[in-house]
């Protein structure tokens, strides 16, 4: 599976209020049974002034493309994406996008076909079907 989900990210710095989000959502990812790794798959995610990047859990092949958003001037005005073939860290680059379009930092958003599953990596790795968020 190939899900892909799209934006353009602006010139707009990660902001306090951007990161205080993502750490919300890496505690509700964690609630819901969803690892959240750096970007290799491992260790921790990385949350700083200036990047946040994250992937899913690379042990039990729950990672796929990294998810980042980066104050780099090289990445800054420019159309990017990240593959996550609807494994289950997918919530949270959903609701970090969401997060950061809200912040201003992404326009743009947009993905292969609306996805609003939610899936532990348990459920996931059982082929339990995901929770359908409303």
């Amino acid at each position: 599976m190939g899900y892909t989900r799209y934006w353009t990210r602006t010139d707009k710095l990660i902001t306090k209020e951007y990161i205080d989000a993502i750490n919300k959502i890496i505690a509700d990812c964690r609630n819901r049974g969803i690892t959240i790794r750096n970007g290799h798959g491992e260790g921790n995610p990385i949350i700083e002034e200036d990047k946040i990047i994250f992937n899913g859990n690379r042990d039990k092949d729950l990672d796929h493309e990294t998810f980042y958003i980066t104050n780099n001037e090289d990445e800054l005005n420019e159309w990017q994406f990240c593959k996550t073939a609807r494994k289950p860290y997918d919530y949270a680059v959903r609701l970090a996008l969401e997060e950061a379009e809200k912040c201003g930092l992404v326009t743009k958003v947009s993905d292969d076909g609306e996805n609003n599953e939610i899936i532990s990596d348990e459920d996931y790795l059982n082929d339990i079907p995901p929770f359908t968020q409303p």
